[in-house]
């Protein structure tokens, strides 16, 4: 009996187990979200050679978080479960820079007019 390689379309071999998708990175993804990165949507290819995917029909669904430092961009799997919780940290994210760059916006108003009365 021939023994058959499981290989994806793009010619890869799978990843191996402990590398798939997993929920074990939330935390870190929400401590990092509080900071910087967004979340997408991706479709994705599975390792299944008989799937709709191999034939150019892509999953949908599936939810990445991305960031980047100085050591690099990266991609983490979010379980569909998680998502909403990832979005409100980022949205909290959010609001709390806009507020910031308001009042910041509101202080330099107030240096000018300061200055203005002086000159």
């Amino acid at each position: 009996m021939r023994k058959v390689k499981d290989v994806r379309a793009d010619g890869n071999p799978p990843p191996p187990r402990e590398l798939k998708k997993s929920g074990a990175d939330l935390p870190k993804i929400l401590e990092v979200a509080a900071h910087t990165g967004s979340l997408q949507a991706q479709r994705v290819r599975c390792s299944k050679t008989n799937c709709k995917c191999a034939r150019g029909q892509l999953h949908e669904g599936y939810y990445y978080f991305f960031w980047s430092n100085s050591s690099g961009a990266f991609k983490r799997y979010v379980r569909r479960a998680d998502v909403l919780a990832v979005r409100a940290v980022i949205e909290r994210r959010r609001r709390r820079e806009a507020s910031f760059r308001s009042e910041l916006r509101q202080a330099h108003a107030e240096l000018s007019q300061l200055l203005k009365s002086l000159r």
